[in-house]
């Protein structure tokens, strides 16, 4: 068996690949899309939402609203659109008081997501109540396709607002290693590297290839590497029909369950310390 670092990401669409399908054993085919949430006063843009819908739930990706009213507005309208498919909707941010402006209009801090040397903590909110209890009078339009001119003021919006909570844009790194059985691909790790943290995003080891301790080696491979680069840390999310039980075996912890997300099924954040400071 041949473990080594790749650095080409010439097997990263075979760990796609089949971590794909061993979620689709259990899932099946879940719809996905991505909307566009607009808040027009006349003809200016006072509010915008770029979701992102996956596994059953709604993701607030980018986000400006003007005030509490025209949050409640586009929170109402993205309530009304997927009211039918949704099991709910969730943002994470690391200021409180976007925080807090979530919680007034329905939100629930799910959980608190513990920070590192250089990454602040983040909020995990969400409702799951998407009954529309809102009077607001501010004119929504929902689309599937990206206005320019609306999306471009999204962006400087959201700029400003990093900006102004000293939030920088942090470069990312993705590392590979791979296993490999007489030149053929066996099993696989992603993760991305962000400041001085680590996310495995992805860890697949084919059907015929299991409980031979493949999934640890890989593990072991990338946790030796960001060891080596001087990281704080690692987390992953994983659903209880993934892996759990074994991340828990290899030294990580759960920081925050999530119910019914994808829908049937919990999944959790794990998080695992490599240098205590």
């Amino acid at each position: 068996m041949e473990y080594f670092e790749d650095k080409d990401f010439k097997y990263e669409k075979d760990i796609m690949y089949h971590l794909r399908s061993y979620n689709q054993l259990h899932l099946g085919e879940r719809e996905s899309s991505n909307e566009y949430f607009y808040a027009l006063e006349g003809d200016d843009l006072i509010g915008a939402v770029y979701t992102s819908y996956f596994w059953d739930w709604v993701g607030i990706v980018s986000i400006f609203y003007d005030d509490i009213n025209t949050l409640n507005a586009l929170i109402s309208g993205i309530k009304n659109y997927y009211i039918d498919r949704a099991v709910g909707i969730k943002i994470y941010t690391q200021v409180k008081a976007r925080a807090n402006d979530f919680v007034s209009v329905g939100f629930e801090v799910g959980g608190i997501i513990e920070g590192t040397p250089k990454i602040p903590e983040y909020y995990y909110l969400k409702t799951t109540d998407l009954s529309d209890k809102s009077y607001s009078r501010v004119n929504v339009v929902i689309t599937n396709d990206r206005v320019n001119k609306y999306h471009k003021i999204l962006l400087e919006k959201e700029e400003k607002f990093n900006k102004h909570n000293s939030i920088h844009e942090s470069l990312e790194r993705n590392i590979v290693f791979t296993a490999l059985d007489k030149g053929s691909f066996v099993g696989g790790v992603q993760g991305i590297i962000t400041e001085d943290s680590m996310y495995v995003s992805r860890l697949v080891v084919i059907d015929s290839y299991k409980n031979q301790g493949m999934g640890r080696n890989l593990m072991l491979k990338i946790e030796d590497k960001a060891k080596e680069l001087g990281l704080y840390s690692m987390n992953l999310g994983t659903v209880e029909f993934q892996a759990k039980n074994f991340y828990e075996k290899i030294g990580y912890s759960v920081i925050l369950t999530k119910e019914n997300d994808p829908k049937g099924y919990k999944s959790y954040t794990m998080i695992k310390k490599l240098n205590y400071i």
